[in-house]
């Protein structure tokens, strides 16, 4: 079964899924923080250049309060301010100047800025610093400081600083928001990243339970209990696509095997019990099995017959003693059933014979891997075929003897019987109007007695005869048997013969079953009580393999205690002298039926009166 499933391709999908799932995550986090640190970067940018402009007009505010105090004063030391302003204003204005070079509106209004700044100092604040050096321009330079031209230009730096500054306000609100937009979806993928990654190893573990540790838990009870020979057990998990399905279906060769052996052994044990020599060939002709038998016949010198197994068969049994091991064991191996007969000396000195069987073993693409060998012993068995071949010449020629003192018998008893009844006929033609009495009679006994027995010896010469001959099977409509039986029997006026249902058409013998129903019938009308309204009915149903036929009469009919005893030969239920007859006709009946591989038995008749006789009849076999 191919390995579409496989453990390895699963987990390194799930683990590959989680890779992604990370590398994905980390690409977007590492994207959302790129664009935070730009967001940050961008409000830092925003927050310097509001801090070197408040460092520019701190500058500038300390210029001017440096300068009035040294208009004021006129200590020099009050220009400390202007002086430390003027530095700190050539700091920020370069720095202001790098922070907003991107941005051109910005840096001309800085420049603006800028140079409204440098106005005043060179107009304002050099030249009042200029003039205070002499007394005699003291009084301008102090005017000059107060003067509209030095407002202007401060108000003209502050203007554009302020436009600067708002704008940068902005900047620095919309860059404070996308940051803490960028903020939120940092930690949003990172929820997501991981929580889909604890739901894929939470997927991953599920799948470890359920495709790994249950299916290896369930493998591992099945081969605990396999272990125990509990060799009833269900090997799970064999039709699963993956590693585990390979386990499981090493486990199930592996009970396979075991079965195997206990059934080898078990094989065995019943072949050594067999009176057979069971033994198999490879078709490398080394031994694959013997059982015990071949240790009654053979001297292996071992101490148990197994030990031969896996050697050459010349190897075990020499050249020419193993039975068929010639020309016999060939054909086998090339795929013919070999029989034959050997005649083998035993061990023991005792000279036997052998009916051997060679059976060829085939694998599944029809090559022959060995034969299987049946030695059995039929010495005895050939005794009692020859015994039983000399018993059957000795009952053919019984039979022969037997029908021949029958013909004979009948044959020459009826010349005496014919005399006899000739000289009763004479003897009353000579007396007749003179017998009277009991002599006429006995004369009519006699008569009588004479005719019986010679009925006698034709119905024991037929009994002899009877089914012995093969009657031609033929086509045979029943119905039209019965019918015309009827028309021959010729039955008393009033006397009825029906042929009923159920009577088929059938391929049998026509001679057994016409003398059946003919006795059948003349035995109804025969021993009927009441001939003028007499009936006969014949009538047939299917059963397997053959027809039951039924012939009813409405007569008298026989009790039940002695149904059986009328098959027998010379049996009838009435004196002689009252019935004509030799009591062999239901005998020859029964012996027919028999013969055709039926049975007959007598039933009581309808409505409590008369006699129903069933038999059955068989279908002929096919013939080849």
């Amino acid at each position: 079964m191919p390995n579409l499933y496989g453990l390895n391709w699963t987990l390194g999908a799930a683990v590959s899924t989680i890779g992604l799932i990370v590398v994905i995550g980390s690409g977007d986090a590492l994207v959302k923080l790129n664009t935070l640190a730009a967001a940050t970067a961008a409000r830092a940018h925003s927050n310097q250049v509001i801090q070197q402009l408040d460092a520019f007009r701190t500058a500038m505010l300390n210029q001017e309060t440096g300068l009035r105090g040294f208009l004021l004063s006129g200590n020099q030391l009050s220009l400390a301010p202007y002086d430390y302003g003027r530095l700190d204003l050539v700091a920020a204005t370069d720095a202001l100047e790098r922070l907003v070079a991107a941005d051109p509106v910005e840096l001309q209004r800085l420049k603006t800025a800028e140079n409204a700044a440098h106005l005043w100092q060179t107009s304002i604040g050099g030249r009042a610093i200029a003039e205070m050096a002499d007394p005699s321009t003291r009084a301008q330079a102090i005017s000059l400081e107060s003067s509209g031209d030095g407002r202007n230009h401060f108000d003209q730096f502050r203007i554009n600083l302020r436009a600067v500054q708002i704008e940068e306000e902005k900047l620095l609100v919309k860059h404070e928001r996308e940051t803490e937009r960028a903020q939120r979806i940092v930690v949003d993928a990172l929820w997501i990243s991981t929580v889909l990654t604890l739901l894929i190893c939470a997927g991953i573990g599920w799948a470890i339970r359920r495709l790994i540790s249950r299916p290896l838990q369930k493998l591992a009870a099945a081969m605990r209990r396999l272990a125990q020979r509990e060799l009833s057990v269900e090997v799970p998990n064999i039709t699963t696509r993956n590693e585990i399905g390979d386990m499981a279906r090493a486990v199930q060769v592996f009970k396979n095997s075991m079965i195997e052996l206990d059934r080898t052994a078990l094989l065995r044990v019943t072949a050594d019990t067999l009176p057979a020599m069971i033994g198999y060939i490879e078709a490398s002709q080394r031994v694959g099995f013997l059982n015990s038998e071949f240790d009654r016949w053979f001297d292996f010198h071992v101490e148990d017959v197994s030990q031969v197994y896996g050697q050459r068969l010349d190897e075990v049994f020499g050249a020419d003693e193993f039975p068929g091991a010639g020309q016999e064991l060939r054909n086998a191996l090339h795929g013919d059933e070999q029989r034959f007969e050997r005649r083998l000396l035993r061990r023991d000195g005792v000279l036997r014979d052998l009916d051997a069987i060679y059976r060829p073993h085939r694998s599944l693409d029809g090559s022959v891997l060995g034969v299987v060998t049946l030695l059995t012993d039929i010495t005895e068995r050939n005794q009692l075929d020859r015994q039983l071949l000399q018993q059957t010449n000795e009952l053919v020629r019984s039979n022969e003897e037997l029908e021949q003192f029958a013909y004979v018998a009948s044959h020459d008893l009826k010349a005496p019987l014919r005399g006899i009844e000739n000289l009763v006929s004479w003897i009353g033609e000579d007396l007749e109007g003179q017998l009277t009495g009991d002599t006429l009679t006995n004369m009519g006994l006699l008569k009588n007695r004479v005719q019986r027995l010679e009925k006698l010896l034709d119905d024991l010469l037929s009994y002899s005869r009877a089914g012995r001959k093969a009657d031609t099977v033929e086509l045979v409509d029943v119905t039209a048997l019965v019918e015309e039986l009827a028309l021959l029997s010729s039955p008393p006026q009033g006397f009825t013969i029906a042929a009923g249902d159920g009577l088929p058409k059938m391929k049998t013998a026509r001679a057994p079953l016409t003398q059946i129903f003919q006795n059948l019938i003349g035995n109804a009308i025969k021993h009927h009580d009441d001939l003028a309204k007499g009936h006969v009915a014949v009538e047939g149903r299917a059963i397997e393999d053959g027809i039951e036929f039924i012939v009813t009469d409405d007569g008298p009919g026989i009790e039940a205690a002695f149904r059986a005893r009328v098959f027998g030969m010379f049996q009838t239920l009435k004196p002689r002298d009252d019935v004509e007859g030799s009591g062999m006709g239901l005998a020859i009946v029964k012996k027919l039926v028999e013969r055709h591989n039926g049975r007959i038995w007598l039933e009581g008749g309808r409505e409590n009166r008369g006699l129903a006789v069933h038999f059955t009849w068989m279908n002929e076999p096919a013939r080849g």
